[in-house]
């Protein structure tokens, strides 16, 4: 498990346009502290830095101000002890499922004798076992659904056992029942791994289901604007949690302030039902 602090986190773009450049401000001045074992979720308008804080927390790119501490110490790069789950599986077409999970084992295997050739595979096939796709093993991504292949992508970010899991809208190519059956996977997962998991989305709803906090991002340039506690009861039941009083309540809640940083990114472009068609994507 891991903790995480954003400090004051900016992040600027050069725009080039014919005989001028301008500079966009992607991140302002963020700030958030993710809990050891926490699973916080992170929703905002279309182009609000969501993706970008997330390449800064994978040390894929760097903060032009402020900086990011994984228990206290400094990202300076990318880490075995973070793993990131992108919306596009990224799997090898010509590698087998225990394979491709085994992709992620060969940095950590480097210079440790109990993860040779045979560990690495027995370690493969447990986590894909975890995901759901025990006797998929030898499968190539060709013979494998969407859902089967963002599990395969799953089991490979977790197998390494990193402190930290990094999920930019790992779910929002799939279909809508594939999608819940996922989302409730991955709560088994975390609760049996006990994994730091900072998860990207469009999603209100989906925000709301898997989050204990929802972190909620303005418009651009992207701030913490407001960060949600989320306590259902009903989530370890069988019932339909989304349907309940409590559930709806959050989803006005993220709703009503999405809608409103949509009217302020209208109001600054002078078209509102453009911003806020964006931020309801």
């Amino acid at each position: 498990m891991s903790s995480i602090e954003i400090q004051n986190v900016s992040k600027y773009f050069q725009r080039k346009a014919p005989g001028t450049t301008a500079t966009v401000t992607a991140l302002e001045e963020v700030n958030l502290s993710v809990g050891h074992g926490e699973f916080l979720t992170l929703v905002g308008p279309s182009g609000c830095g969501k993706s970008t804080l997330l390449d800064i927390l994978a040390g894929l790119s760097e903060p032009d101000a402020g900086q990011v501490l994984v228990d206290g110490e400094a990202i300076s790069g990318p880490g075995l002890e973070r793993s990131v789950v992108f919306q596009q599986y990224a799997l090898f077409p010509w590698k087998t499922a225990a394979a491709n999970v085994e992709v992620g084992l060969e940095s950590l295997a480097r210079g440790r004798r109990d993860l040779g050739r045979k560990q690495r595979r027995e370690r493969a096939v447990e986590y894909l076992r975890l995901v759901g796709l025990e006797g998929f093993e030898d499968r190539y991504p060709s013979e494998l659904s969407g859902g089967m292949r963002q599990r395969v992508a799953i089991a490979r970010a977790l197998a390494h056992e990193p402190k930290v899991l990094l999920m930019d809208e790992p779910f929002a190519a799939l279909d809508a029942q594939t999608r819940e059956q996922l989302q409730e996977l991955l709560l088994q997962i975390w609760k049996r791994t006990g994994t730091t998991i900072i998860f990207i989305t469009h999603g209100i709803e989906e925000a709301i289901y898997l989050g204990q906090r929802v972190a909620v991002m303005s418009g651009r340039p992207g701030r913490i604007q407001r960060i949600i506690s989320i306590d259902l009861e009903h989530r370890d039941t069988e019932d339909d949690v989304r349907s309940t009083t409590e559930f709806g309540r959050y989803r006005h809640e993220i709703w009503n302030l999405l809608h409103a940083s949509a009217d302020s990114i209208g109001a600054k472009a002078g078209q509102p039902e453009l911003a806020l068609a964006g931020a309801a994507a």
